[in-house]
């Protein structure tokens, strides 16, 4: 049986920035002294709900439900 499934927009927490609205992001830069790269932690804001922390989430589905139908092995005693 197929089924279509149709769920409404709801209010969640983006998975992204898990609802701050900032992303912590590594950038590398060269030092002028050593031949090493610097490493620094900088927050950006987040581009999946663009600062707010919450997202607008709906879905379209298309279902595939089947009866389980388990194969039966021959039994040894045959």
């Amino acid at each position: 049986m197929i089924q279509e499934v149709e769920k409404s927009p709801k209010i969640a927490l983006c998975r992204a920035c898990h609802g701050t609205g900032k992303v912590k992001k590594v950038v590398e830069t060269p030092s002028r002294f050593f031949r090493s790269k610097k490493t620094e932690t900088v927050e950006e804001v987040c581009k999946q709900c663009e600062g707010s922390g919450r997202v607008t989430v709906s879905t379209k589905m298309t279902l595939d439900i089947r009866p389980y139908k388990p194969k039966v092995e021959p039994s040894m005693n045959d």
